[in-house]
């Protein structure tokens, strides 16, 4: 783990060009130190302009977060050229100066602040008719280009896929970062995390969705794409002048593109169907607008944006899923709070 109180420091050490006026700590993750820059200068003339007046500075705890940092940030750059989404750039990135080649290397990234309050169901609910259009065009949007990305193209073929078997889905990846390697890990900490200290029925719920979740995994020759893998209501932002923004992409992979409907109903229950219509209409028109020859032959775009039409059943699944994973966390560390899984859930493949 890297201690909060040393990443200013760190900073400091590396771009030795940099001051600021002050320092806030937001609220923290479980991958990464946080800690926002404001009054942000360079004492490089030249370099001045290119430095914004508040950055993020973002530094992962794990190995697995730490080597995707970079790969991170190019896939962000290219996915959301041109996009009406805000998200975070990033300005700089490095090993923290005498950490290179250490036992316990520190990498930092220094990113555009992407303003904005949480969505929250309580947000959602001062809307206004067209600032929720909005919010639903600019998600549809997004999804309909991160989840037409080829996964087997540069960059996306270095993401953490959920299969290590390309297109035949056949062979599922242990990584921890992927959702099979950490649906197995789930498993094995069921007995010592969950049993006697949740109800009977919750337990069997436990049991339901993860036959469920193995059912979906075992799919063959299913549909992959890049999807951002942890969109609740803190990772996507509003301002009424900028519209979305949208947050912490370091548990990406290239796997079932239900799990990034799946916390949209905590903002409101009808968000994920009106997202979910409103990004099929976006790759429509993607279509549409590329030429015929182009289409022809590189098969840039599928005809349909997803080939099944149970990717909300689906992403029910995976949310109870999720529930579970934050139930053992809570158990096994006390970070997460005490969720309540739904005895009654019993969403169909």
């Amino acid at each position: 783990m890297v201690a909060l109180r040393t990443v200013p420091d760190m900073v400091r050490n590396t771009w030795r060009d940099l001051t600021w006026e002050s320092e806030e700590i937001p609220e923290q993750g479980m991958d990464h130190a946080v800690v926002i820059l404001r009054g942000l200068r360079s004492a490089e003339g030249e370099l001045q302009d290119m430095v914004p007046d508040s950055v993020v500075v973002r530094v992962p705890h794990q190995a697995e977060y730490r080597a995707q940092a970079a790969l991170e940030s190019s896939i962000i750059a290219q996915l959301f050229r041109n996009s009406t989404a805000r998200v975070p750039e990033t300005v700089r990135q490095a090993y923290a100066r005498g950490t290179f080649g250490t036992p316990n290397p520190v990498m930092l990234s220094l990113q555009t602040e992407v303003a904005g309050e949480p969505l929250t169901a309580d947000v959602w609910a001062r809307m206004t008719d067209s600032q929720r259009e909005r919010v639903i065009e600019q998600l549809g949007t997004m999804f309909a280009r991160m989840h037409t990305m080829d996964p087997d193209l540069l960059p996306l073929v270095n993401v953490e896929p959920w299969w290590t078997d390309g297109e035949a889905t056949s062979t599922l990846n242990m990584n921890p970062r992927a959702l099979p390697g950490k649906f197995e890990l789930m498993k094995t900490r069921v007995p010592e995390f969950l049993t006697g200290n949740i109800s009977e029925q919750e337990l069997a719920a436990v049991e339901r969705n993860f036959a469920q979740i193995e059912e979906l995994l075992a799919r063959p020759s299913q549909q992959r794409c890049l999807t951002h893998g942890d969109l609740h209501d803190q990772h996507v932002l509003w301002t009424a002048e900028g519209g979305v923004g949208v947050i912490d992409f370091s548990d990406m992979t290239v796997g079932d593109p239900a799990v990034d409907y799946m916390h949209l109903d905590l903002i409101d229950a009808e968000l994920p169907s009106l997202v979910l219509s409103a990004a099929e209409k976006a790759h429509a028109r993607r279509l549409q607008e590329l030429p015929d020859q182009l289409q022809h032959r590189t098969g840039a775009l599928r005809e349909k944006l997803y080939e099944l039409d149970n990717i909300l059943e689906r992403a029910a699944i995976y949310k109870q899923w999720d529930n579970i994973f934050l139930l053992i966390d809570h158990f096994r560390t006390g970070r997460s709070e005490r969720v309540s899984l739904d005895p009654g859930a019993d969403h169909g493949v």
